[in-house]
């Protein structure tokens, strides 16, 4: 069935029902985190949620209606999170250090127990095209915004004008994304720790300070 517009709710919700849609909406990413889209179920999200695998098309329309609003959240919430990390910086921070800020928000906001931002990542490129295609348009918004922050670095100096600007976001994009699969949260590396590196990687950081 193709999905419309994610939306608030079929019917006006009070606030119990409020955060009963909430309650789903976070069950069923923690389940796409763990199964991917092929192995997630209304049953599997119902039980997870405490519910009934019936009650969940009083929230949602249908298994891709949730799924699709899922990842598109996920995507949105993470825009929102770089974008504020970035413009929190002194109004003097270096092209540098606006890109490094970017990719250590991205990191920290996919490892921090989110689990919508996870399911998101997981899902895309395994839901069907229509599932997909609100979510696949914003990570082309937030492509172009870490191209300009990319540019922005080469123009002032911070990185080689002969590296292809492109291939640069597209490592880095993928790079941050595939830290969900092997971030293990009891290892030495902590959040901080892997958001700096990765910070330090993509602005070419990597050799030890100078005195």
């Amino acid at each position: 069935m193709k999905p419309g517009p994610p939306t608030e709710a079929l019917t006006p919700l009070t606030s119990r029902g409020e955060s009963t849609r909430e309650r789903i909406l976070q069950s069923a990413a923690e389940v796409l985190a763990e199964h991917g889209y092929a192995g997630t179920t209304l049953s599997d999200i119902a039980e997870r949620a405490g519910t009934k695998a019936g009650s969940l098309y009083y929230y949602f329309t249908s298994r891709e209606d949730l799924i699709c609003e899922i990842m598109t959240r996920g995507i949105t919430e993470t825009i929102a999170h770089v974008t504020a990390a970035v413009e929190a910086l002194d109004e003097g921070a270096t092209s540098q250090e606006r890109l490094a800020a970017a990719i250590g928000a991205h990191v920290r906001y996919l490892l921090t127990e989110n689990d919508i931002a996870r399911a998101s990542i997981r899902t895309l490129g395994q839901a069907p095209a229509d599932v997909q295609a609100p979510a696949i348009d914003l990570h082309r918004e937030y492509g172009h915004y870490l191209s300009r922050l990319i540019k922005d670095a080469t123009a002032d100096g911070f990185l080689d004008p002969a590296i292809d600007s492109r291939v640069l976001r597209l490592l880095i994009a993928g790079a941050l994304n595939w830290s969900t699969a092997w971030y293990d949260s009891g290892g030495e590396a902590s959040v901080d720790d892997i958001a700096d590196l990765a910070g330090r990687l993509a602005t070419g950081r990597l050799a030890p300070p100078q005195d």
